[in-house]
């Protein structure tokens, strides 16, 4: 096992890519409907008796460290998404949606597997390195990544594959080291291109990256060397000559990819793309200069060479340009589905990882990233674990619609399942008497059903890099910080500002037990729990 530390493509050049798109779409107001539940008229019910006996396509994003309040459709003052918004308005978007964990590697592990993190195999960014391998100049380890899947426990990819889907995934995986026991050829995924490793995935002009393809007989994930990027050094100014950017790399595979499906025979993929993760680099486009334009007063970023965050310059416009590139991403795949004609019979989904970071010289607070919600990437507070999360599913799900249904990561797989027809999802996939599911699907809130949409009883999360607990019980909200509890009301305090644990003892005691039912105890994370009550 290697050591572990907790904490030939087509090139294009660093001066072309995307322009800006239209910016005149209205934001889509942020107003629940019908005590949280979508408003859908007569013409959506009767849309939904269409294709039943389809299986819809899939294509769910994810993007990295998006905050709550990162798109315009969320209330972003200073940065375009009209490709995004737009999908919000064509479906349902989400106002009290949370990821897995607020940090990357957990809360990917809790979408794939439909667990929460008092239950799932990886609770953290452990990572694994070890060797030592030269491209060009450049010293890196010859295996990388993080902690890997449970293989005792089914993930997303080996349903859809199980359901006769086309399976791919482009971005990042994070579910395991290269070679270990968990990589996308051992976990149901027929294509997969991107970062094996996140921590690989902090430089956009990498060394290579990582594939993985049935189709061209592959037999595990290989290495792909981008040979311009490794004739220039990984920092400094000649880091600045590279031109092989990975997030276009990535797309533009997974367009390739897109191209080549076909009507009746379903598809799932993962976009799971590194925007707009630090480092604040890419191409000089127009996208940059715009927003150059848009904010003359701006910082600059020194680097920082262990995390491999590059120097930059301008950060406010390098971070608002990358998500509007990772818009007009979203544009160009919701094009090629109407090119194909395939809008009809796909379901997209849009979401985010954790909340809000500050790495490589990002700037959450000049954004208001958080939404007005406290904490950023890390924290077990609303601003770290709070994502924005659409849908869009026509036939199904209503034209803008907004809904306060409370929800998270683990509930997107028994969701999925059931969109897919079938409702058995436990009894079919646990792997023994001691596996289990956290999730709840949320297919009748998408469709409409309102008196049919199971309830959590309660939310829950642990991650032990910072030493953090949070439970969501209603609008209460507790948070554990080093095994001290604090108890907040959400409906009167969004910010958790005040600590009611003094004045409600009862609901405080209620929510600690909550913690000892869930959590379970695990090898390799641990998390300081409260003491009972």
């Amino acid at each position: 096992m290697p050591t572990t530390n907790r904490h030939s493509h087509d090139q294009r050049s660093r001066h072309s890519a995307f322009t800006l798109p239209s910016m005149a779409l209205v934001p889509l107001a942020l107003m629940a409907v019908g005590g949280g539940m979508p408003a859908h008229g007569k013409g959506a019910a009767a849309a939904r008796t269409k294709d039943q006996g389809q299986k819809p396509n899939i294509l769910f994003i994810l993007c990295d460290d998006m905050g709550y309040g990162d798109l315009a459709c969320y209330g972003q003052p200073y940065i375009q998404t009209p490709n995004i918004d737009r999908l919000a308005s064509q479906g349902m978007l989400f106002t009290q949606a949370y990821a897995g964990s607020p940090v990357s590697a957990p809360s990917r592990a809790s979408l794939m597997t439909g667990q929460h993190t008092g239950h799932c195999a990886i609770r953290g960014n452990r990572e694994y390195w070890s060797g030592d391998v030269m491209y060009g100049q450049n010293h890196e380890y010859a295996v990388t990544g993080q902690h890997p899947l449970d293989t005792g426990h089914v993930v997303l990819p080996e349903i859809m594959k199980d359901r006769g889907y086309t399976t791919a995934q482009f971005g990042k995986w994070a579910g395991g080291y290269e070679g270990s026991v968990s990589t996308p050829d051992k976990r149901g995924v027929d294509e997969f291109f991107g970062y094996i490793c996140q921590f690989q995935a902090h430089l956009y002009y990498p060394n290579f990256l990582n594939r993985f393809s049935r189709s061209r007989g592959d037999t595990a994930v290989v290495r792909e060397v981008l040979e311009q990027n490794i004739g220039h050094a990984m920092s400094g100014e000649d880091y600045r000559r590279r031109t092989q950017y990975s997030a276009d790399l990535i797309h533009r595979r997974a367009m390739e990819w897109l191209d080549r499906q076909e009507k009746g025979k379903p598809f799932f993929a993962l976009l799971t793309y590194t925007l707009p993760h630090a480092e604040l680099v890419q191409p000089d486009d127009s996208l940059v200069q715009h927003y150059m334009r848009q904010f003359q007063q701006d910082k600059n970023y020194p680097g920082d060479k262990g995390s491999r965050y590059n120097a930059t310059m301008h950060t406010h416009a390098q971070f608002a340009a990358m998500i509007s590139r990772l818009d007009c991403y979203v544009g160009e795949l919701m094009r090629e589905l109407d090119r194909k004609g395939l809008s009809e019979s796909t379901m997209v989904v849009f979401t985010s990882d954790n909340g809000p970071h500050e790495e490589g010289g990002a700037d959450p607070t000049f954004f208001g990233r958080d939404g007005k919600l406290k904490g950023l990437k890390r924290s077990c507070h609303e601003g770290g674990i709070r994502i924005p999360f659409i849908v869009r599913w026509p036939g199904h799900v209503a034209p803008g619609s907004v809904s306060e249904h409370q929800m998270a990561f683990w509930d997107v797989l028994p969701t999925l399942y059931q969109a897919i027809g079938v409702d058995d999802f436990a009894s079919r996939y646990a792997r023994g008497s001691e596996d289990r599911f956290d999730g709840l699907s949320f297919l009748p809130t998408l469709e409409g059903r309102p008196t049919e949409q199971p309830i959590h009883d309660h939310l829950y999360w642990e991650f032990g890099e910072t030493n953090q607990i949070a439970v969501r019980w209603g609008n209460w909200k507790m948070v554990v910080k080093r095994g001290k509890p604090a108890l907040y009301d959400l409906g009167t305090d969004i910010h958790e500002d005040r600590d009611l644990s003094a004045i409600y003892p009862g609901i405080l005691k209620r929510l600690i037990r909550i913690v000892h039912e869930e959590h379970q105890e695990s090898p390799v994370f641990s998390v300081t729990l409260p003491k009972k009550m």
